[in-house]
């Protein structure tokens, strides 16, 4: 799977799981996920980054901690440490 495609997914999830009334298109990979939509934002909350977080994990068998939370900046970000957590330890 590439990073576009790894991407796209983040989109469905985050629209799909967290039941938002937009299209996964419309979401940008640099929009802050958590920023209001006044800002170009997503506009989650806390219960969302919760939800996102036990989607993530299921669907790339990805392990995300308390530490890793900042990774919900954004669909790039998410995507970043998906990348990483996939890479094989060398």
């Amino acid at each position: 799977m590439n990073s576009q495609e790894r991407k796209q997914i983040i989109k469905d999830l985050i629209v799909n799981r967290l039941n938002l009334k937009i299209k996964a298109s419309e979401i940008q990979d640099d929009a802050m996920l958590f920023a209001p939509e006044e800002e170009n934002g997503i506009g989650l909350d806390s219960v969302d980054a919760l939800e996102l977080a036990v989607s993530i994990n299921n669907t790339f068998d990805v392990t995300i901690s308390d530490d890793d939370m900042s990774i919900f900046n954004s669909v790039d970000s998410i995507n970043d440490f998906v990348e990483k957590q996939l890479q094989p330890e060398l």
